[in-house]
């Protein structure tokens, strides 16, 4: 079943790069749907491509893991609890502001309930993992193997 799993960390990675990208040459565009003024403020462009450098670095070490190697799993477990924690706080701090006026928090409620449900997919994935089947993290005749059954 390990393939199963490194299918699904070339598809995160693939997707991450592109949206990554995306966000990254293209910040007005991206932000012109949620931001509740009919500019894009240049602050709001700087910080959403911050984001995106930081998705394209949170990207490296999911791609590093994607072949088999000695502990892959404890690589695999770490990266994607700290995914978690991050997606769980950005759902948080998204939710927290769309429940705010627009005119406080800068973006529409539509947004930032969209960029929410945007989250959940990585969430979902990244919790089943950990928490759902981790056996799915472990590489496939090692050592590790046999602690699939354990876990």
């Amino acid at each position: 079943m390990t393939w199963v799993f490194q299918l699904g960390l070339t598809i995160e990675s693939v997707l991450n790069i592109l949206g990554a990208g995306t966000f990254l040459l293209y910040p007005e565009w991206c932000l012109s749907y949620t931001v509740s003024t009919p500019k894009v403020p240049a602050s709001a462009a700087t910080l959403w491509q911050t984001y995106a450098v930081l998705v394209l670095a949170l990207t490296f070490p999911i791609l590093l893991c994607i072949p088999n190697s000695k502990g892959v799993f404890e690589k695999r477990k770490i990266i994607f609890e700290t995914l978690v924690a991050g997606e769980v706080a950005l759902v948080g701090l998204l939710l927290w502001h769309a429940v705010k006026p627009a005119e406080e928090s800068g973006f529409m409620r539509s947004g930032l309930i969209l960029a929410t449900l945007n989250l959940l997919p990585a969430l979902t994935w990244h919790s089943f993992c950990i928490w759902g089947v981790p056996g799915l993290m472990v590489e496939s005749g090692s050592v590790d193997a046999g602690r699939e059954k354990e876990l």
